[in-house]
């Protein structure tokens, strides 16, 4: 029997079921539909590459319902840096949620038919915020939603699968998740690589150029009251 220590949420896409018995109160919430991750990549790209650096290859992946996942024997499951989506072939006697019962924890997982049959019980490598996670059964199968604790990748959904190859899957992330000083990072690099190629002083070198504008007439400066020339800094840098 799958018994539940954290808060459980539950969303069903048929009718309306009975709980799962659990030790603490559960929530019920409408009932949703849990999109495949398909996480669409801003990237930038360098126009003056290195010839005799090959440019990094982004892994093709073709199937929604392993994206940065992997297929197992009885589910499948895919991941962004954020999130777990689980989908989980169920018996052909199945045919509504209150034949089932789903038990989901911070740490732990179980999937059970209401006769006693275990169809996954296992711990999870990392933890997912119980509140925000729920299910709902569609075509046979059950479909399960988690958000990550933390942000990183996850090489294994349940600690007794074989892990995947992190190296292989594609870390990107839109642009728009990362944090905003992040953001504005990027957009200066963009707006810093349309400079250059446009043969324009960079956000570094134009912050550089009002330094030495500033220093030009400062108090004691020997240029102070002359029109201001770089050109006479560098030369006086090289001698």
């Amino acid at each position: 029997m799958c018994s539940t220590v954290a808060q459980e949420v539950e969303v069903v896409a048929e009718e309306e079921i009975q709980d799962c018995p659990s030790e603490t109160a559960k929530s019920e919430i409408t009932p949703k539909q849990i999109a495949s991750n398909d996480p669409q990549n801003s990237t930038i790209q360098k126009t003056d590459d290195i010839p005799s650096c090959a440019p990094p290859v982004i892994p093709i992946q073709t199937n929604s319902d392993t994206y940065n996942g992997a297929e197992r024997e009885k589910y499948s499951w895919s991941q962004t840096i954020m999130e777990l989506d689980v989908i989980v072939k169920l018996p052909p006697g199945i045919k509504s949620s209150k034949n089932l019962k789903v038990a989901i924890n911070s740490g732990d997982i179980c999937v059970a038919c209401v006769n006693g049959e275990i169809i996954i019980k296992d711990t999870l490598p990392y933890k997912i915020k119980t509140i925000d996670s729920f299910w709902s059964i569609s075509e046979g199968r059950l479909l399960m939603h988690f958000e990550k604790v933390q942000e990183r990748w996850w090489n294994k959904f349940l600690n007794s699968e074989e892990p995947i190859d992190l190296s292989k899957i594609d870390c990107s992330r839109p642009l728009d998740e990362l944090p905003e000083d992040h953001i504005a990072k990027v957009r200066e690099l963009q707006w810093n690589q349309e400079q250059k190629l446009r043969g324009l002083p960079t956000s570094d070198e134009i912050r550089n150029m009002d330094i030495l504008k500033k220093a030009w007439n400062a108090p004691g400066s020997p240029f102070k009251g002359k029109e201001f020339d770089p050109s006479v800094l560098s030369k006086s840098n090289i001698s």
